[in-house]
Parts: C-alpha cells; structure tokens; sequence
C-alpha cells in the first residue's frame, strides 16, 4: 500500500514495496539499525510518510529505549507523545509493522538496501533538473546500484552523491582558524586524566578520536593494566566503557578490577580503606582473622568440606575484619559503576564485522566513548596474515574516528622480546604485525626489568617536592617494568617506569627510566 503523496513524476523515481521491506526487516532484527543507521538518511531515502515515519521511531527506540522492538516497546513508546500516537493510528499502527515484518526476508536487506539507496539518488538528480528518463528506461536499470548511476551523471552531480551516499563533505582547511585557537585557549586540547602524571603529559590524556596500543609479552600483566585504567576511567572519571575480551573470562576480568580497587592507591582513597589483598586468596575465598591467619570451612577426616556456605560465611563475617572490608568495598564498587563498565566476551568471533558492530552498537545504544580490547590479534579465519591484522586495526581507528571514542587495544610480543633489553623494545616486536605502528596515533611497548639488570638504570621521579629533578636507585626489593613510548602523534617519546606488584594488581609510575 503507498501512504505516501506527492506529485506524479516523483511517484516514478520511488520504490515503496522496497522500503517497506527495508522498514519490516528492521523491525524483525533490530540490530540491522547498528551497521546501517549511519548510512541511511531518512529525509532523504523514504519517499513514503509512513515508511519514514516507523524507521525514525524504530531508530529513536533503539538508541533510547530498548534494543527489542516489540508489540509493547512500540506501543509504549507512541503513547509517549499525542501527535506520535495519533500519526501511529492514523497509519494504522502495529498492524502495519506486522505485516511488513512478516514480508520482510532479512537476508534480503543487503539488497534492500541498495535499491533504497538507487532509488533516493534519482530522486535528487530529478528534484536538481538531471534527466533520469533514459537511466530509468535503460533495460539494465534494475541491476544498476547507486554507484552506477552517480558514475553516468558524475561530472555534474558530486554534490547530490555526498549528501546521499556519503556521511560528510570537505572542509576548507585554511578557514576559521582564529577561532580554532581562541577554542583552544578556551578548551585545551586534553583527554580524560589518567593517573600517570608524565603518561598523562605526554599523551595529553587519552584523547578521543585516537587510539592507543599497549604491547607486553605472554602472561606479563596487559590485561591487568588495563584493567586499572579502566577501574580509573569508570570510578574516577565516570565515563562509560565497553571491554571487550577474546583471551580473559569476563570472570577473570571481574577478579582483576576487584583486586586492583583494593591494593591501588588512587581507590584507596575513595573507598577510605587501606589494605593489601592477593587476587590468589580473592579467587580461593580465604580470608584472615585478627591474627593473620586464614579461615577454613569445617571438614571431615577425609577432607570433605561439611560446613554449610550460609555458616561458613556468617563465621568468617565475625572473625575477620578483612573480610568485612572487602565486602564494602565491593558494594562500594557495584554503586559507584552501576551502568558504567559494559563486558563483551568475543571470543567465539572476534572478525573484523563482530567488532565493528558491537563498537557501534555501545556508542548508538549506552553513549559509550572509550572502548577496549584485549587481545587484538588475528580473525580466526586470516591467522598469520599480518595484512589482515593491518586491516583490522585500521577498521578500529576510523570507527574510534567516525564516532569521536576511544580506543585501547592490548598486544602481545612476539618471544624474541626475552631477549631485548626492556628500553630498547621497538615495534618489531610486536606479533604478526610490526607495520601496526603506522596506523596507530600511541604505542607503548612494555617490559619487566629483570633484577639481575637493575644496576644498568635509574629513573628520575616524577614528582619531586624540591630543587633540580634527582636520579634514584632501582629498588632490589621492588619489581619494575619499562614502559617504552614508541609512538606518540601528540608529543615525546620517553621511557616510564613502573613500579609493579601483579598479585596485588598495582601500577605506580615511578618516574623516567635512564640508564646510568
């Protein structure tokens, strides 16, 4: 049925049967609004009222309601306004949507798409003087795409296919400068603070619209660093985050934030409780009395535990005041990141598509705009090819572009690294994919000191309460890590050290790492 208006010549140049099954398949899987929203343009590309009508609510309720477009979203949601409800009747509501859903072939909507796109193209073309007629009358017109036809009145119609087929146009780039100088002074070009103070210097924050990679080998602590900077990002700062995992269990991540607000010193003093527990002894559930000792359920002769949990709990809550403490601190955390810290397990698919949607998705749906991804590594399907992996990572920087985030990526050296002195790490150490340095805006390439190598460094600190900045000594009883900036399109290029405790799950930066 058209439900549309308009004069006759336009009728010629539209597709209604098409955008009803654009519209009713979105309707059927919602999540079609996530990898495509950005390219369609409704005042543009339905010619029909009412198909552009149900597409703007469907999009509207997917980004600030619910991401289930049912009978009772639908409807919840048009009784939200008068003037919507009474348009939503007049086209007679829900079962309009029904029956375009049930017409609707999902696996269809790459096609649909296309023709939408074709015939919105003509329909400017037409509304700007261009002849469409023999375009429209060429017996190859319904294998022609959108390209096709820009590419036959290409010459005088650059215009019309930039605001039809693309997101933006070109800016001059020598104009509004004083004003980008004044709004400069106004709004320092910063990222969100994180708390290393040189990092943060040198990085100016992490700053959105980049994105940052951090480099260590196996089993060396890159998921728990970056699980301190985003316990930072979401207790500190109050931003949102999207963590996506394809290496740690979601559980493993959730020991790894606890233990970290626990022994950092940056939480310490939010939560107002200063104590030291392992991320061992979280996982074993044990916790120790006034005398330092560990508490144990009740067992038999066989070493069967016969304590009831509901006991054993309401024991160790009246004999350990660590335990106690732990338990406020972890209310104190469930509080303070309710709704702030979103976790994705994509392990089972972690391609190129899967990551672009589910960036896209916690931007369009939860406002998110610091994203995070451990391990960035090879699609299952391209294991080896380092192009592929450039691909990826570059897919990841014009997302993190396009929609003004953030965007962290751990990786993994390669084990010709154990043989490189920590200050001397370069991005060819990095597996499969040493030209990943190009695409990135910062790197940092990251490794333990070993003890027996202290007395070849130093570090100048990082803060300092008088005088000229002093050289120290490394600690014989401390553990340290280099943290070599290998990139950085916003500043320097130093070499941080930390001080680093992975039972505890702490990171201080210590200062500057030089050599004596």
């Amino acid at each position: 049925m058209n439900f549309g208006g308009g004069e006759k010549i336009e009728e010629t140049v539209s597709n209604i049967t098409n955008e009803i099954m654009v519209v009713g398949s979105i309707y059927r899987n919602p999540d079609l609004i996530v990898e495509y929203s950005q390219y369609i343009k409704s005042k543009y590309d339905f010619f029909d009222e009412a198909t552009r009508f149900f597409y703007e609510c469907a999009v509207t309720i997917f980004e600030t309601r619910s991401q289930a477009l049912n009978k009772t979203v639908v409807v919840t949601f048009m009784s939200e306004n008068q003037e919507r409800l009474a348009q939503y009747k007049l086209l007679r509501g829900w079962k309009t949507i029904a029956d375009w859903m049930q017409l609707a072939v999902i696996d269809d909507f790459k096609n649909y798409f296309e023709v939408l796109k074709k015939y919105s193209l003509l329909r400017e073309y037409q509304r700007n003087g261009f002849n469409i007629e023999k375009i429209m009358s060429h017996k190859l017109f319904e294998k022609f795409t959108a390209s096709d036809i820009y590419r036959m009145i290409r010459s005088k119609a650059d215009r019309i296919n930039t605001v039809i087929l693309t997101n933006d146009s070109a800016e001059i780039l020598n104009s509004n400068i004083k004003d980008t100088l004044h709004h400069c002074m106004e709004a320092p070009d910063m990222g969100l603070p994180i708390p290393f103070p040189i990092m943060n210097d040198v990085f100016r924050g992490l700053k959105k619209k980049s994105v940052m990679a951090v480099g260590m080998l196996s089993n060396a602590g890159k998921s728990r660093y970056m699980a301190k900077l985003i316990a930072y990002i979401t207790l500190v700062r109050k931003e949102k985050v999207l963590v996506m995992l394809n290496e740690m269990t979601v559980e493993e991540m959730r020991y790894a934030l606890i233990t970290t607000v626990i022994n950092n010193p940056e939480f310490q003093q939010l939560h107002g409780i200063n104590l030291n527990k392992q991320e061992r002894e979280i996982t074993l559930g044990l916790y120790k009395d006034k005398n330092g000792e560990f508490i144990y359920p009740e067992k038999d002769d066989w070493g069967d535990v016969t304590e009831p949990i509901e006991h054993y709990i309401e024991r160790v809550s009246k004999l350990s005041s660590e335990y106690n403490d732990i338990m406020h601190i972890a209310e104190w955390i469930e509080d303070q990141t309710q709704g702030l810290i979103f976790t994705k397990d994509v392990s089972m698919a972690y391609d190129d598509k899967t990551l672009e949607f589910e960036i896209r998705k916690a931007s369009m749906t939860q406002g998110i705009e610091y994203v995070f991804y451990d391990t960035m590594k090879n699609d299952i399907a391209t294991v080896g090819d380092w192009a592929a992996m450039m691909v990826s990572v570059t897919k990841i920087t014009e997302i993190c572009k396009q929609l003004n985030m953030f965007g962290y990526l751990s990786i993994q050296l390669t084990d010709d690294a154990n043989y490189i002195e920590p200050d001397e790490l370069v991005s060819n150490q990095i597996a499969n994919c040493k030209g990943l340095k190009r695409v990135l805006h910062t790197l940092l390439l990251c490794k333990e000191i070993p003890p027996n190598k202290f007395s070849k460094y130093g570090y100048v600190a990082s803060e300092t309460d008088w005088g000229e900045p002093a050289r120290h000594d490394l600690n014989p009883n401390k553990r340290y890590y280099a943290f070599n900036v290998d990139k950085n399109r916003f500043g320097t290029k130093p070499h941080l050290l930390f001080e680093v405790d992975l039972n505890l799950n702490t990171w201080i930066e210590v200062g500057e790492l030089v050599r004596k």
